[in-house]
């Protein structure tokens, strides 16, 4: 892609492209296909409005022309020549673009929906990928024997041509400063937007065309022909200057927008450049309209931000149409006033806050809650930043749409706020709202040599009892880290007859763990225990550790947590 001082189209079609290289990165899932579709339906309507802007400037200056020569001046009467050679040219090019194109539709490629009229398989490679390399891809050096090459070799022709043309009508000088119009093709060595070193080794044929989907190159091929227009464009405004401002007197102007999408996220600002095609330099626009104004391009260029609203979207729906409006009056050669006005539609998308988790109904206090939020309406452009009430929020450090959301300690709801970074504003989309519970307790168990107790029968004097803090099932399964308990202070104490509980000795904590238990070995105080004694084994505390090894302390009583064993023979 050119380099210095572009055109604001130029600039928004190699953002375009950067868009399109950048797809071409990622899976291609329906989602991403589809965004190719968009990509080239767009760069195909800026196609078509670019072949009519030159037209009406080529139609401009033979008007003019030929005013001169009503006066008689025939100075420019060469000019009229060369601007059908200009047109013939970029026609002949963009003409070959667009067998193609053609050619892409046919059945043996990806075939048309008769429905649609568009592409009938987004996702073909195979056949696609053959049209483009041929059948031998290693040929030529890896630049394959299809059509690939073909269009490459068309594409460098056509740039050293309008080279020529453009120094032999500016007194020799190259456009661009003196350097020339860049290549419209490059290697990915050459290519600064490449970074991959792997790719960096591969032909533009290989690094364009392999395996692609036939969608992609739909939008690639529309990208050169509008590449090929703006070289045209310059062309034709060299033609232009050469012509006086007095005899080149504007009749027909024509008042042009480019927008960056038309599909717009409710929240996000829609975006549009507006210009005033067939201008001179004495013909400076003023403009006005719906939004925020930045003038560019010496100030004969406005783009406008005009905020989505959400109010668009009729209820129920998830989709509205937005209205804006811009105006340009522009000063004519005879010191009249044109004004010209658009007015247009764009379509504002109600964003889906999409959540995952183990269970996205509710949150579990002072655990960590794993949830993975996404809004696939924004597709790379969501940069999620998320906030929440009563909890403390942590994004994964691996993916950016995974958060644990950890929810205060007594805390019985929760609000999360979704919202996103775009171009440095941060856009608030959608608040989620949840339940927040405690996790469900555990149970304590008791098992005498390794047998359920059930709490009644007598205990022999050399058994081992031991008592077994067990996690909720479900629970341990969705938050693994947030199920792991520790029993604090074991005490054993005995009660004789009618005598109050004598302590025998005391346990260490357990260890921390998702099943910790305790165990009593009876034969270590055999000497004090007559059968009809009532073993007590009691329990200070026992917690919950969570994630962080914080402490959360478990609700049970002292009665539950005091465990009696009737001792037997």
């Amino acid at each position: 892609m050119a380099s210095g001082k572009l055109t604001p189209r130029q600039k928004m079609i190699n953002l375009m492209y950067l868009v399109l290289t950048a797809l071409l990165a990622l899976n291609v899932s329906a989602e991403v296909l589809q965004a190719f579709q968009n990509l080239a339906d767009s760069l195909q309507n800026t196609a078509e409005q670019f072949q009519r802007n030159n037209q009406d400037l080529a139609e401009a200056i033979k008007t003019a022309v030929r005013k001169e020569m009503e006066q008689g001046s025939r100075k420019n009467e060469p000019l009229l020549a060369e601007v059908d050679r200009v047109r013939a040219k970029a026609d002949s090019v963009t003409g070959v673009l667009r067998t193609y194109i053609e050619a892409l539709f046919e059945e043996r490629i990806a075939g048309k929906d008769p429905e649609t009229g568009r592409l009938k398989r987004l996702d073909e490679r195979e056949n696609n990928y053959r049209f483009w390399m041929g059948d031998k891809d290693a040929a030529n050096a890896g630049r394959g024997e299809g059509k690939a090459l073909e269009m490459h070799q068309l594409l460098d022709s056509f740039v050293s041509w309008a080279n020529r043309f453009y120094a032999l009508h500016a007194g020799g000088k190259l456009p661009k400063g003196g350097r020339g119009f860049d290549p419209l093709v490059l290697d990915p060595k050459d290519n600064p937007y490449v970074k991959e070193k792997e790719s960096k080794e591969k032909t533009w044929e290989y690094f364009t065309f392999h395996m692609t989907p036939a969608v992609a190159n739909l939008a690639v091929l529309y990208k050169y022909i509008n590449d090929v227009y703006v070289i045209e464009t310059e062309i034709l405004n060299l033609l232009k200057s050469k012509l006086s401002q007095v005899t080149f007197k504007i009749d027909s102007l024509v008042l042009v927008d480019a927008p960056r999408s038309e599909i717009v996220v409710a929240g996000m600002k829609f975006e549009t450049k507006v210009f005033v095609a067939a201008t001179s330099s004495e013909a400076k626009p003023v403009f006005s309209g719906t939004g925020n104004m930045k003038l560019e391009g010496g100030g004969y260029t406005a783009v406008f931000s005009i905020p989505a609203s959400a109010r668009v979207i009729p209820a129920g729906q998830r989709k509205g149409k937005q209205e804006y409006t811009v105006t340009a009056r522009v000063p004519k050669a005879d010191g009249s006033f044109q004004e010209l006005r658009l007015r247009k539609q764009f379509e504002v998308v109600k964003p889906e806050i999409v959540v995952t988790s183990a269970a996205v109904q509710l949150l579990y206090a002072e655990c960590g809650n794993d949830l993975n939020i996404d809004v696939p309406a924004l597709g790379e452009l969501y940069d999620p930043r998320v906030t929440a009430d009563n909890a403390q929020v942590i994004q994964s450090k691996q993916s950016k749409k995974k958060f644990r959301i950890v929810p205060r300690g007594g805390a019985k709801s929760c609000r999360l706020t979704v919202a996103t970074n775009t171009a440095g504003q941060i856009v608030e989309l959608g608040t989620l709202d949840y339940k927040v519970v405690p996790p469900p307790r555990p149970s304590i168990r008791v098992f005498v040599n390794n047998e359920p107790y059930n709490g009644v029968s007598p205990v022999p004097r050399t058994a081992t009892v031991r008592v077994q803090v067990v996690p909720d099932n479900d629970f341990a399964k969705s938050l693994p880290e947030d199920a792991r308990y520790m029993i604090e202070k074991p005490e054993i104490k005995v009660v004789k007859g009618l005598a109050g509980a004598t302590t025998l000795g005391t346990l260490p904590n357990s260890r921390i763990a998702p099943n910790p238990s305790v165990a009593v070995d009876l034969t270590d105080y055999s000497r004090g225990l007559q059968p009809g004694n009532v073993l007590y084994i009691q329990f200070n505390d026992i917690y919950r550790v969570n994630f962080q090894n914080k402490q959360v302390k478990e609700n049970f009583s002292i009665t539950e947590m005091t465990i009696p064993v009737t001792i037997g023979k």
